[in-house]
């Protein structure tokens, strides 16, 4: 016990460099490679080649796989608006396993400074989005919409807007501006849900382990017929919301049935951890089978 207390912080912090050299290696390849790929015409393939990269390199040395379900979905449905859930930084190790060609990434306006990973974002074309001006954020869908039909490209989104960083299957409230985008631009919306990963990583339990991570592509919903109106788009935020949070919950059952009778979805808990998550002494199960809150 007292091996395993001493063991485990140290795991999870040399891990957790590992992870973020990984992350900073794969973007100055990244940057270096978007020039080569530039000048090859194939722009649209970095973030692909570079969220492979990343996943192969790094993957291995945290002992973390990845196994996709339905992914024959992603290469039939294209070009599409593709969402996934947004746990913590070990996401951009998943998109390296869903993440198809010819996609780019929204992301917030803030990563666009970050060093290294900003400037191969920039050099992927990724695009930028910000988030307080909402006047900015329509003007750029509207852009990207008409992008996406011209070039036949797909974009992933996290249309919870942050992380989650929760221990049991969940799903914050999603932003609107996927929804938007997949409805001006008259492409299908994909989810793809991966399972919560507590049981490899989890910070505040300092866990960093090795394991298996479960990533399902659901069934495309398509946007024909559906207009910018509040209702319409409000109808399409539940209809994809409710979808994957019933397959997180599904993949959270099938993940406690493999581990057995142990609380798999969280971790160790105590002190002021113990007080965390959606409620005061509130239990695992509890939560998981709390109803979903409404989009509003």
């Amino acid at each position: 016990m007292l091996l395993t207390r001493v063991f485990s912080p140290v795991r999870y912090y040399a891990k957790l460099v590992t992870f973020l050299v990984g992350a900073a290696s794969a973007s100055a390849w990244g940057v270096a490679s978007s020039l080569v790929m530039a000048c090859l015409g194939r722009r649209e393939d970095i973030q692909w080649l570079v969220a492979r990269f990343f996943l192969h390199t790094t993957a291995p040395l945290l002992g973390v796989r990845f196994r996709v379900e339905g992914a024959d979905k992603l290469e039939t449905t294209h070009p599409a608006v593709l969402v996934g859930n947004h746990q913590t930084m070990l996401d951009l190790l998943y998109l390296g396993a869903i993440f198809p060609q010819r996609t780019t990434i929204m992301a917030k306006r803030e990563l666009q400074w970050v060093p290294i990973l900003g400037q191969f974002m920039t050099l992927a074309k990724a695009i930028f989005v910000n988030r307080v001006k909402r006047e900015d954020a329509i003007r750029v869908f509207d852009q990207v919409a008409k992008e996406m039909k011209r070039r036949s490209l797909s974009l992933f989104i996290f249309p919870e807007g942050t992380r989650s960083a929760s221990p049991v299957p969940s799903l914050l409230p999603f932003k609107k501006g996927a929804f938007h985008l997949a409805v001006q631009a008259g492409l299908p919306i994909v989810p793809i849900v991966c399972e919560n990963y507590a049981h490899v990583y989890h910070s505040k339990a300092r866990r960093f382990d090795a394991g298996e991570v479960v990533i399902r592509v659901l069934d495309p919903i398509p946007t024909t017929g559906v207009t910018s109106s509040h209702d319409d788009i409000t109808a399409l935020i539940d209809r994809t919301r409710g979808a994957m949070l019933a397959a997180i919950e599904q993949l959270g059952r099938e993940r406690r049935a493999k581990m057995g009778e142990r609380e798999a979805l969280l971790p160790p808990r105590s002190g002021a951890d113990a007080q965390e998550g959606e409620g005061e002494g509130e239990t695992a199960s509890a939560r998981l089978d709390a109803p979903a809150p409404v989009h509003k």
